[in-house]
Formats: C-alpha cells, structure tokens, sequence
C-alpha cells in the first residue's frame, strides 16, 4: 500500500497533470481565439482599405470634375468688348495616384490668372520656356476682345520666337511690338509707367483693378497690355531691375500683365510660376504635381494670328448715343460770353467735354486728326451739333468748310425740298475750292477790325465786351475747316494765303471770340507748320487724335506720342489738352451722331429760331451753276442800272469767294470791253446727257443777265451760232433762244454761211453807229467761233471777213458793240484778234486749258491749268488779279420757266 507521502505525490502529480492539461487547453483555446481575432482583424482591415480607396477614388473624381468645371468656367470664352483673358488654360499637371491611394494618375487642367490678375514666371531654358509663353500669348489674344490687347516683347537674340504672330503686327503695328535692345526697352518700361499711373488716375481709387473697373463703367476704358520678356532686360542695373520689379508688382491691377520667360533660379517673385526639373516642369504652387503644357503647332499659331488680325481691323466699341452725352431737351440755354463748351463723347460712364476761350486755361483752337474710316466726319457733326444745341445764334456763328465731299455739311443747308438749314451757320463750303476756303477765312479774318472798333472801349476781349455791354449781339464764331491740308497744296501763292490767315485767326482771334477747329486725315506733310516758331500748331492746345499711323500721331500729337497709333476700335480718340503732352492723353469714345436725331433737333431749332435767321452762305463746289442761279445777282445788277449806278454787266458764273461782286464783265463803252471764253466748255471724253458744256452756259447767262438790265428794251443779240446739232440739243440751245425772245430779247441767229456778210454789215453798223446818239447796245455772241472758216479769204474787193471783224473789236464798244465769243482754240482765238490787236479784249475767261495754251493766252506768270466746273476770269482793267470762278452751265429743263416767271420789278 502506498504510503501517505507516495499517496500524497500521486494526488499532487495528478493535480499538475489536470492543471497542465487544463493549461495547455487554455493555450490552444486562446491562441484559436487569437487566430480567429486575427482573421477578422485582417478581414476588417482589408475591408476598411477597400472602402478608403473607394472613397479616395470616388473624391479624386469629384475633385478632378470640380477642376475641369472651374477651368471652364475661368476660361469660358467671353462676347463683348468687355471680355479679358484674366486667366488662360496652358495644358495639364498630374499626379502619381498612389500618393493619394488610388491606382490610377490624377490630371487635372492647369489654369493660371494672367491679363490683369497675375503675371506669369517660366524658369526653365528657352527651348522649353518658349511653347509655354506661345501658348499664355495666344490664349490671352485669342480670349480678349479684339483690339483690346497690346503684347510688347523683348527679344534681345532676335530670335523670331514670335514670328506666327507676324499677321497681328502687320493688322495693327502697335498690337505687336518686338524691342531688341535694353535702350529701347526702357523707353517701353517708361511707357509702361506712365500708362500704370494715368489707369490708376482714371480709376481714383473707386475699384481696386483695372478689369473691376472696366466692369463698374460697363465700357472698355483703359489700356490692356501683355509683356513678354524672352531675357532679363535689366542686366546689371539696379536701377532698372527696381522699377521692373515694381512694375511687375503693381502692373496686373492697372492692366500690364508680364510673361516672362528666365533661367534665373531666384524663386522671390509672388507670381504664378513654372520650374523646369530634370524629365519636365512643375508647378511651384503645388510642387508635386508634374506640368504638361503642349506645344501649339506653328500652323496653328499662323492661321490663329490671321482670325485674330481680322478681328482687330474690324474692330469697334459700344456706341455712346449723342443723346447721352448732349441732352436735346433744353436748347440754348447757355451763354458764351465767357466760354464755350461741347461735348465729345465719354469715358466710362463720365461725358467728355472741351471748353474754349476761357480766360484761365487759354485753350481756343482745336486740332482734329485721323485715318480714313475713323470717324472723323462723326466727331466733327458731333461737336457742331453739341454747340448747336447748347448755344443760340445770338451767342454762336458757325464757317463751316469741307475741302472734300463735303457729306457732313450738305444735311445743314437749305434744300428745295427741305427749307429748313441750321440757324447758326453763317458760311457753308461743300467741297470747298482753296480759292473759297481762303475767301472765307479771310472774311472772318475781316471781323477782327468791326470787333476791334466795338471793344475797343470796353476792354481788349469779347468777354469783357459783353460784360460792359449785357444787351450785345455778340456772338463767338467757330471756324470748322475739314481736311485743311488741301490749302497748302500745292504750295503756290494760295497757299501762302491760307497759312497766313490761319495763322492770324488762330494767334489773334481769342480776343475776339474767334476758334478754329482744323481737321484733317494727315498733317505730316505740313508738319514744318507745327513745329515753326509761333505757327499754326502752337496756337492749338487741344488734340483729338482718332486711329491713325505712327507718324501722324508723332505729328499731331507731339513727337513721341503715340498715342494715336495705340488705338484699336474705329471711334475712339485721344483728348490731349496739353500740346500733345503724352501724359496728358485721354482715351475718349466719341458719341455716334445719329443722322435722323441730329435732323430732327435742326428741325426744331430752326423752327425755334422763328425762321428768321438768313440762310447760310452756301458754297457747293461740286454743282453746276445755271442762270437760274444768277437771279438774285442779276435783280441786282439791274437796280444798280437803273439807278444810274453802274452799267450793264455780262454774269458769267458764281465768283468762289464770301460776299464781294459777282462773277461779272461790266460792258461799258470803254475800248476792249468784250468778253472772250477761252478752252474746251467740256470733257468731251467722259461726255453723257449729264455733262454740261460751261462755255455755252457762260454765254446764255451772259446774254439773258445784259438782256435783264436793259429794262427799256434797248438791247440788240445776235448768235453766230457754229455748234453741232448735238451740243445744241444737250446745251437746249433753243430753249435758251425761246426764252431770250419770251423775255422781249428775240436772238437774229447768223450761221456759218452767213457769217462773212454779217460781219461786213456789222463793221458797216459800226461806222454808222459813230453818227448816231443813244443806239441800243448790241451784243454779238459766239458760240464755237474757231468753226469758223474762211475768214482769211478775201472777197472781190480785196477784205477778209477776219478784218471786219478786227475792226468790231477796236471800234465796237465806243457805240455799244460787243462781242461775247467762245473759243476752245487759243491760236485760233489769236489769229481772229489779229496780233496787232491782243488787247482789244479785257475780259478772258479761261477753261479747261492746259499750262501751255494758258501761258499763250495770258502770259506766263498766270497759274492755270485744266479743271472741272472751274474757270478763272481776268479784267485788266475792273479786276486786280485773276478770279477762280465756277462759270455757268447752260438752262437745265424747266428753268427757262422759273426764270421768265421772276418778278422782275419796274423799268
């Protein structure tokens, strides 16, 4: 038996047993717990990585939409003058997706802020830096409004890196500038300054940046410009790496915008900014993040600049209605005793107006420039209309001169069917002679004296005048000549005359409220009268310069400025009231003078006028003059005659000059008082129904005028009538001979069979007339004289037709005989005069006759030469030069009644 201790052992070991046993069951239990654990730990986590990469996909997604849709919408293209590209798309940055636990690579559009919000930073080598600024170039050209966008670029290495952009330059030149060299760029950074400080001073602190601004005026003001740098332009100038720096940092806000393309590594500039790293670029904002910007095909970037080029040259901005600027609602409501004031257009929301003759500022002419197609007739309607509206005539005058067609100014004269005209123009030329233009000027000129008389006691000015004297009828007078160049070409004595009197009413006529308003498309050509010491062009402060090249804005802005040239819509100008002083410029769009508005408002003035005003002076260069034209003239003439006031004068056409006697050759009894038309009445080359043969004209006027002022009847005609049927029946040659006998003045036609008898018989009535006292005049009229032949031939007795003739000439005034003849021929005309006898006739009227025959004719030193519609008469003995006329065309349809219908007065 076991002892108790064995017993004891037993039990103990047994207890170890089921402990161990237990333990190790314990053991096994808790390592299959702990497998299980984790088992559903590692299902848990796979689970939990499924879900985030799940979730990180599905927010990768939703933040790459989030993008694209951001991108569009800052890049979406924009209509409208208003439209800017303030940020541009230049390509892709990505992202390895296994940093953001996703399997697949992120790309997201790359979109940075640029025309007027940031500039643009490219560190990388040019080969690589280039494409990227080709591409900002052309996304900030392609998604601005066209016109609105300068690029200046600096290319020292001439590389020709922007070449495919050559269509811009060659549209717009200053749309594309290309400097080489430092010197050249630090007049462009100049520019560019002063360009920053007139933005910031036009905005006046009412909106932090230019682009806010443009939106708060709803109008494109201010100037948008982009500057590429292909090299640091600064080198080792500290001076000048200051103030690009400070430009570059406050540029954007004020609309200058840089790309700049660098290999320096400095990494100060706050700029959006490209890096170039080894196998690509990256973005510096997000430094991670990989930056693909493709390159644009070259063809693509050439066929891009010629869309945008046309864009550009069609350019325009919103129209400012003239209505806005000028209220028509009440009229006249301002005096112009101290100034006057119109309106021109606006600025943003601001109307733009100019003053004159104001005593402080001492600003009294105008000079208005621009290219063809501008606008510049535009403005021009638009300050006389502003005028027009704000002052009365009592307070105003208008001279109104157009050296062209004179479009602008047929609307503001009296029509037949419109008798209306605009009550403040005194002197209307539409299509204004030189000859006219200088004329007219030389009447204002003329008002200096009668002013000088009145003020004389009162002060030394108009306004001091009308202070002194309250109830004066004094008003300012506004000279408006359009395209005035034409004055000084060519430069001959009419020239000189013009330059003189410009000179004298733009230094002299301040003091009595006389301003010019010169316009013109090129004062180039005639800048030496700017630059001439107390000329012209000193004496005009005030510059409205619309689009025009380069050298036409040095010349009528100032030298330097170009401000012209930087234009780019059709109707906007710079104001410079400072000489052309650069920093003085305004961009200004002029308002639209609607055509109907501005003719309705004319309507009502003249109606408000009470209709009294005269009618305008009317001066049209492009119209045929007829003898119903001559009327008024010939009711004149005819008072004077019969008033014992002068004799009978033959009216030959309208004289092209401002008041003064008309285009006439008195008839006296005096030797030589005949009247001999010289050249071809017409372009026989170019002739049709409308052509108008003016030496036929000149001789039915004449002869219905001397038929009128022989209110007794005393008057005798006969025409030695040598024209075709053809140019009888165009010139209604019986018309004109229908009327002369209905006016109680029957013609005796003598043809050229009879033409040697006749004038045998008249040489017979010349020498029987020596016995009589008081015969009635008898005025022989030629029409196409050198048709004439055989006048050389002597009859049985030995005389020739042309002696007889000859002798009329000499004879024939001294008993009221004179001869009115037409030759288109000069040697013809002298050899009927004979060469003894080449002065036995005052009166010439010249046509269309080249230098030569004129030299012939007159002698060399009388400048004449072939031109339309114009003659220039001579009168030895009542005219002290030659006068340009427009002669007379012959009866038009109907007329012939109007005129016989004339209330003639009494005998």
């Amino acid at each position: 038996m076991p002892s108790a201790s064995e017993a004891a052992a037993a039990a103990l070991a047994a207890t170890h047993a089921s402990v161990l046993g237990a333990l190790d069951a314990l053991g096994l239990e808790a390592r299959g717990a702990a497998a299980t654990r984790v088992t559903a730990h590692r299902a848990a986590r796979e689970h939990a990585l499924v879900v985030a990469r799940n979730t990180a996909a599905q927010r990768v997604t939703e933040m790459r939409l989030r993008a694209r849709d951001a991108a569009r919408l800052l890049t979406a293209p924009e209509d409208g003058p208003l439209a800017v590209a303030d940020h541009v798309s230049l390509g892709e940055v990505r992202l390895s997706g296994r940093d953001a636990g996703v399997n697949e690579e992120i790309v997201a559009p790359l979109v940075v802020p640029l025309i007027g919000s940031a500039n643009l930073i490219v560190h990388a080598a040019p080969d690589a830096a280039l494409p990227v600024v080709r591409r900002a170039m052309l996304e900030a050209l392609r998604r601005t409004a066209p016109g609105q966008l300068d690029v200046v670029a600096y290319d020292p290495a001439m590389s020709g890196a922007l070449a495919p952009f050559a269509a811009i330059r060659a549209a717009a030149p200053e749309s594309l500038r290309v400097v080489s060299g430092r010197t050249e760029f630090a007049v462009v950074l100049d520019e560019l300054t002063a360009e920053v400080h007139r933005t910031t001073e036009m905005m006046r602190g009412q909106s932090p940046d230019l682009l806010s601004f443009r939106r708060r005026e709803d109008s494109p003001v201010g100037r948008l410009v982009l500057v590429v740098l292909l090299e640091d332009p600064t080198g080792s100038d500290e001076d000048a790496a200051r103030r690009l720096a400070t430009l570059m940092a406050v540029g954007p806000a004020a609309g200058v915008t840089f790309v700049v393309a660098t290999e320096d590594d400095r990494d100060d500039r706050a700029d959006p900014t490209l890096r170039a790293v080894e196998g690509g670029m990256v973005w510096e904002a997000a430094p991670g993040w990989r930056v693909e910007v493709p390159p644009v095909p070259i063809a693509t970037i050439t066929a891009e600049a010629d869309a945008l080029a046309a864009r550009i040259t069609a350019a325009s901005v919103p129209a400012v209605p003239f209505t806005r600027v000028q209220p028509l609602d009440a009229p006249w409501a301002t005096s112009s005793a101290e100034r006057i004031t119109f309106a021109v257009g606006a600025e943003g929301s601001r109307t733009v107006e100019v003053t004159l003759g104001d005593a402080v500022d001492q600003r009294h002419n105008v000079l208005v420039t621009g290219a063809v197609g501008q606008g510049k007739s535009n403005l021009l309607s638009v300050v006389v209309h502003s005028l027009a509206a704000r002052y009365s005539p009592d307070e105003l005058e208008l001279h109104l001169l157009d050296f062209k067609e004179g479009v602008t100014l047929y609307p503001l004269a009296p029509t037949p069917g419109s008798p209306d005209f605009l009550p403040h123009a005194r002197v209307l030329g539409l299509e204004s002679d030189r000859e006219f233009g200088v004329a007219a000027l030389e009447h204002v000129e003329a008002e200096f004296a009668r002013r000088a008389r009145l003020f004389r006691p009162h002060g030394d000015s108009i306004a001091a005048y009308r202070r002194t004297v309250p109830d004066a009828v004094m008003p300012r007078i506004v000279v408006v000549v359009d395209e005035f160049h034409m004055l000084f070409d060519p430069a001959d004595e009419t020239a000189d005359r013009g330059a003189r009197v410009l000179e004298a009413i733009a230094r002299r006529g301040r003091s009595y409220g006389v301003h010019l308003v010169l316009a013109s498309q090129t004062v180039a050509g005639i800048s030496a009268l700017m630059t001439r010491e107390n000329g012209i062009f000193a004496q005009f402060p005030i510059r409205i310069a619309l689009k025009n090249a380069l050298t036409e804005s040095f010349a009528s802005l100032a030298p330097g400025n170009d401000g012209a040239a930087r234009l780019r819509a059709r109707g906007t100008a710079i104001l410079n009231l400072d000489y052309g002083e650069v920093t003085a410029n305004r961009t200004v769009v002029i308002a639209a003078a609607d055509a109907e508005e501005l003719a309705g408002a004319r309507r009502a003035w003249w109606a408000h006028s009470g209709r009294r005003e005269h009618p305008p002076l009317v001066f049209d260069g492009s119209r045929r003059w007829r003898p119903v034209d001559a009327i008024g003239v010939i009711r004149d003439l005819r008072a004077a005659v019969i008033g014992g006031r002068a004799t009978p004068a033959a009216v030959v056409g309208m004289p092209v000059a401002v008041g003064g006697p008309p285009a006439s050759v008195p008839l006296s009894r005096e030797p030589g008082r005949h009247l001999a038309v010289l050249g071809a009445g017409e372009d026989t080359r170019n002739a049709d129904e409308d052509t108008a043969n003016v030496a036929v004209g000149v001789l039915q006027t004449a002869a219905l005028s001397l038929a009128m002022q022989h209110p007794r009847g005393d008057a005798e005609f006969v025409a030695v009538d040598l024209l075709d049927d053809e140019g009888r029946r165009r010139a209604d040659q019986d018309g004109w001979l229908a009327l002369m006998a209905r006016l109680g003045f029957p013609v005796r036609t003598v043809g050229r069979s009879d033409l040697a008898a006749f004038l045998a018989e008249t040489a017979s009535v010349v020498r029987d007339r020596a016995e009589v006292d008081d015969a009635p005049s008898l005025y022989v009229v030629g029409f196409a004289l050198d048709r004439a032949v055989g006048l050389d031939v002597p009859d049985a007795f030995a005389n020739r037709p042309v002696e007889a003739f000859q002798d009329l000439l000499v004879s024939g005034p001294a008993v009221g005989v004179h001869v009115l003849g037409w030759w288109t021929n000069v040697a013809t005309w002298k050899a009927h005069i004979g060469l003894m006898n080449e002065g036995s006739i005052d009166g010439l009227l010249l046509l269309r006759l080249d230098r030569s025959a004129t030299a012939d004719a007159v002698g060399p030193l009388v400048p004449w030469t072939v031109r339309d519609n114009r003659g220039l008469l001579l009168d030895s003995t009542q005219r002290p030069e030659p006068t340009v006329i427009v002669p007379s065309s012959p009866l038009a349809a109907g007329q012939a009644a109007a005129f016989a219908a004339t209330d003639w007065g009494t005998t």
